[in-house]
């Protein structure tokens, strides 16, 4: 079932952000992380399980999903990110660094678990829901990320209510 299991109309709701009811929301995340252990390995979507995770508020399962879904992706040798997990799908051949699993995992981080989503709002409006990390995780800070040309602070700390992007003062 590795290919039935395949999340993209999770896709759909993150980090696409389609608009559907929470209750519809909830129902497909908990539809989809019921056969993550069917998809983990795979390339690409792999690594958007824990935020998945987070985003449906459990905490343990982001965290066992971030290791199963990127970091054992990641060789010792170089800190390769491969296409496949090689205990997964031995029969693939060892092949990185494979950009789509570090992209994935880095909107993970930068979206999924901070509650960003850009569009032409206001910047300081694009935080949309309460970050939620993974067991252990107390936040994410990137100390600069340009926004419209402008330098910004993101911060966003579990347990509250939005992230913060923080500009600096115009020079």
């Amino acid at each position: 079932m590795e290919k039935g299991a395949t999340p993209a109309v999770l896709c759909g709701l993150f980090p696409l952000g389609y608009p559907a009811s929470p209750d519809v929301r909830r129902a497909t995340t908990d539809f989809y992380l019921a056969m993550a252990d069917d998809y983990v390995g795979s390339p690409m979507l792999s690594a958007l399980y824990g935020a998945w995770a987070a985003q449906a508020g459990d905490r343990v399962q982001a965290i066992r999903l971030f290791d199963e879904g990127y970091a054992k992706f990641v060789s010792p040798r170089f800190m390769n990110t491969h296409e496949y997990r090689q205990d997964r799908f031995p029969e693939q051949p060892v092949a990185g660094p494979f950009t789509a699993n570090i992209g994935a995992f880095l909107t993970s981080l930068l979206y999924g678990l901070t509650g960003l989503r850009i569009d032409g709002d206001d910047p300081s409006q694009w935080p949309r829901h309460a970050p939620t990390m993974p067991d252990g995780w107390d936040g994410i800070e990137v100390e600069q990320i340009w926004v419209r040309g402008r330098s910004a602070h993101l911060t966003a700390r579990h347990g509250t209510p939005r992230a913060t992007l923080e500009f600096a003062a115009a020079c």
